[in-house]
């Protein structure tokens, strides 16, 4: 380290490590100053270190199209910007063709076909990334799974089978936010600046916060199988048992609730009481299961309802141990 002229600080690097990067004399050269106080040297502008080049995925007859749509997925999970489906000599199959624009049209956010032909289709990313703070983006996904939460319950109260339909359609709309949240964590774990934009505070965050995004995902996933039981039921519930239900669910969403506000707030505290209080739905749940009698009508699809209503409660655990975890600090000292 050398002081020049009184304000300027040189440091040199070794030479082959400019031959390795490739860097010529008079380029532009990028340093981030990162949370653990580290710097990275980017050989290029900011701009280009976030560009990803184009992911090919072959296309043949033998592949189904939920296997095209896995790797689809995948490609845009790892951050590239354009996602180009391809055959050698032949016509992408119909089946393909269909499962790409399904896939582009109701789970990618930010995503259009911006090229299609008879032997590839080009899916280009437009969002700028990230679009949304991560904390902005987690807030939207966890009201939607609420939502659907509460209005599953509302419907199997009426026997509401349209509404119920609806409800699961939401499911949809939740599992695009996850799968953009995921591609911005993956991009955040190695680039500084995006990990900056998104709001988070280290690149350790991304491996919590994608467990967080996760659990969403699966509550939302447990609303839109209550909703979808709801054609099953023969006669309409018993109100006590309804009642039961309800008070069950108020409690799963009251848990599910704080741990995200303990997650957001980074409050240990309220992370340890989210703790407890999933003891106590997981516990209620049990009593009501072990006094429905075999003989109750739709006793099966109760069980299951009370079911998926202890998986949210249990989810929301994971969600505030993850709140525990990072922020564990707050509350030790060291020696």
């Amino acid at each position: 380290m050398q002081l020049s002229g009184g304000s300027t600080y040189i440091i040199s690097l070794p030479k082959n490590w400019i031959e390795d990067l490739k860097i010529k004399v008079g380029e532009n050269v990028m340093i981030v100053k990162n949370s653990n106080n580290s710097l990275t040297l980017f050989p290029r502008e900011k701009s280009e270190q976030k560009k990803k080049s184009t992911a090919v995925i072959p296309s043949s007859q033998k592949d189904s199209g939920e296997f095209i749509k896995r790797k689809i997925i995948a490609a845009y999970l790892a951050g590239y910007k354009t996602v180009k489906i391809k055959t050698k000599g032949m016509r992408i199959p119909s089946e393909h063709s269909k499962s790409v624009r399904d896939l582009v049209r109701s789970a990618m956010i930010g995503t259009e076909i911006v090229e299609s032909s008879s032997e590839s289709i080009v899916i280009q990313v437009l969002t700028r990334l990230p679009e949304l703070s991560f904390d902005t983006a987690l807030k939207r996904m966890y009201l939607m799974a609420s939502n659907m939460v509460r209005e599953s319950i509302e419907a199997l109260e009426k026997t509401d089978t349209i509404h119920a339909d609806e409800i699961s359609n939401m499911d949809d709309e939740v599992d695009r936010f996850s799968l953009y949240m995921r591609r911005n964590l993956v991009l955040a774990v190695g680039n500084e600046s995006v990990l900056q934009d998104m709001g988070l505070r280290k690149p350790s965050d991304c491996l919590g916060y994608r467990t967080v995004v996760s659990r969403i995902e699966r509550i939302a996933d447990h609303a839109s199988l209550i909703a979808k039981r709801i054609k099953f039921i023969e006669d309409e519930i018993e109100p006590k048992i309804t009642s039961k239900i309800k008070s069950l669910s108020e409690k799963s969403l009251e848990v599910f609730e704080e741990s995200i506000t303990a997650m957001q707030e980074h409050d240990f505290e309220k992370a340890e009481r989210v703790a407890e209080k999933v003891n106590h739905v997981i516990d209620e749940e049990k009593q009501i299961m072990s006094k429905i009698k075999e003989t109750e009508k739709n006793v099966t699809i109760i069980r299951f309802v009370l079911e998926d209503l202890r998986r949210i409660a249990e989810y929301s655990s994971d969600i505030a141990e993850v709140a525990i975890d990072e922020n564990i600090q707050s509350i030790i000292t060291e020696e």
